[in-house]
């Protein structure tokens, strides 16, 4: 509760500062704000389509709330840190597109300005994508030719469709999730068409939008894989077949164990509602239980342009927990279940045109009930737990450990080559010297020399330790060596600390 409306107030004085857009920069706790380029929109993008896209996560304080009254306060911190990376990597994204550019970025916020001749709507589907990447959550957009436009968007989409876009422009009118076409995955379990047929046709009537229906099964195993397919182009050939045999106000039914059609009494109206259900185009899908999780990722995934509907109204009930927690866990809130609420007939009056919404049946959003609404699930894997925290910690320790040896094998391999060079100046002195004494009156000239060399190699010691403030090497043997170990690991250090900096 604490952090909701800590978030609360963050927020109305984010939204305060943005309107008023007469201050020349703020620093607040991480976020950055630049209004000069609020104030001067043209500024970098001249000739172009500017436009603002306003990002927030959806659901955060719930989530951190959840965890906390849970006791599970390590996964909290795991998941605000799971948070900051996931800004951060909006950051890199942002700052690698030439045409975007960062405004604000701080705690869960996003603010951009982008040139929409270049960037179209999968632009910000993108930004919302790593959010999701990193955190297991949902962050919704609003996007407008105005920052004020924006904030309102974002306001809307929230109230709306969580996890969506929603981009008002005057040269484009509006573009949202709400235009998007709308597919319809259920998962089944049984060949009898009638249930699915009814969730068909109360989507079909709902979502005008609805232009794909995708039967789903799932198996355990993937040498049934055949089989069940199989048995998924039967149940669609049922459908096809009820619906055909619904419009001539015909319905197969078993009488004294043969299959009959039975003439029944349907409206002119209900028979073109079941006719406008054939112009679908009905697709199957087995899905491996194996790598459920993936596999409903690739649904979700594969459908960018689309809206979707998850219905489990048939599907097998031990099936039921693992689809229901695997799509709130991706943040799908639309996850529906048909329901009647008259005992069932088990022929055509369980059917939908003698039923009526609200009366004898619902269709019941599972993510939308009293205990559901609001809650999320967060998976373990999506942030990092404390057995991954500790297991990165020596991760890094390691690799930490192993620069330290690099380094430090860089700097003995560096004073060993000057320490041998050093010693090859030496012997070359003594060969040198040695030669001169073989010569006649040789040591006549060297003997007054060999006072002046070594005063002269003192002088030019000392005088390397003044010029460099007692940095440089010294020239004693003794010494040369740690001192040229110890001059480049200094040196190596302070490169890799500059290099982090930027």
């Amino acid at each position: 509760m604490f952090y909701t409306k800590q978030r609360e107030v963050i927020d109305g004085v984010l939204l305060l500062v943005l309107q008023m857009g007469n201050l020349p920069k703020i620093d607040c706790h991480g976020l950055r704000l630049d209004m000069q380029l609020l104030i001067n929109p043209f500024s970098k993008f001249e000739m172009r389509t500017v436009r603002y896209a306003f990002f927030d996560g959806d659901n955060i304080g719930n989530a951190i709330e959840n965890l906390l009254n849970s006791g599970r306060v390590k996964e909290a911190t795991h998941l605000s840190e799971s948070i900051k990376l996931a800004i951060f990597q909006i950051e890199l994204f942002i700052k690698s597109r030439k045409d975007a550019e960062l405004i604000i970025a701080g705690g869960d916020d996003v603010l951009i300005k982008y040139d929409a001749t270049v960037n179209d709507y999968a632009f910000l589907q993108e930004v919302l994508n790593i959010f999701n990447n990193f955190t297991g959550l949902s962050m919704s957009c609003g996007a407008g030719d105005s920052v004020n436009q924006a904030i309102t968007n974002l306001m809307s989409v929230k109230q709306q469709n969580k996890g969506g876009v929603l981009l008002t422009s005057e040269g484009i009118g509006t573009q949202n999730d709400s235009m998007k076409q709308t597919k319809l995955y259920i998962f089944v379990t049984s060949e009898i068409p009638d249930p699915y047929i009814n969730v068909i046709a109360h989507c079909n009537a709902n979502y005008r939008s609805l232009s794909q229906v995708t039967l789903v099964g799932i198996t355990e195993d993937r040498g049934r894989i055949p089989t069940e397919i199989g048995k998924l182009e039967r149940l669609r050939q049922n459908i096809s077949d009820l619906l055909d045999n619904l419009c001539r106000s015909k319905y197969p039914k078993k009488v004294d164990g043969q299959l009959t059609l039975l003439d029944i009494q349907i409206e002119p109206a209900d028979r073109q509602r079941y006719d406008d259900l054939k112009r679908l185009t009905l697709e199957t899908k087995v899905l491996d239980y194996q790598i459920l999780g993936e596999e409903i990722s690739s649904l979700i995934h594969s459908t960018d342009s689309f809206k979707y509907i998850f219905d489990v109204t048939a599907v097998a009930k031990s099936y039921l927990v693992d689809v229901y927690t695997i799509l709130r866990f991706k943040n799908v809130s639309d996850i529906y279940s048909f329901e009647l609420f008259k005992k069932r007939d088990f022929d055509e009056r369980d059917l939908i045109h003698n039923l009526v919404y609200r009366k004898t049946y619902g269709f019941t959003c599972l993510a939308e009930t009293p205990h559901t609404e609001n809650k999320i699930i967060v998976s373990e894997t999506a942030i990092v737990t404390e057995n991954e925290f500790n297991r990165l910690q020596a991760d890094f320790s390691m690799l930490e450990n192993e620069r330290n040896s690099l380094e430090d094998k860089v700097a003995n391999d560096f004073a060993r080559f000057w320490s041998l060079s050093y010693l090859g100046v030496l012997l070359s002195l003594f060969a040198f010297s040695s030669w001169i004494i073989a010569q006649p009156g040789g040591w006549n000239w060297l003997e007054p020399t060999i006072y002046i060399v070594p005063f002269a190699w003192f002088l030019l010691n000392f005088l390397l330790q003044i010029v460099f403030g007692g940095k440089a090497p010294s020239l004693n043997p003794k010494d040369l060596f740690p001192s040229l170990k110890s001059w480049k690991k200094k040196k190596l250090v302070r490169t890799r600390l500059a290099n982090e900096k930027k």
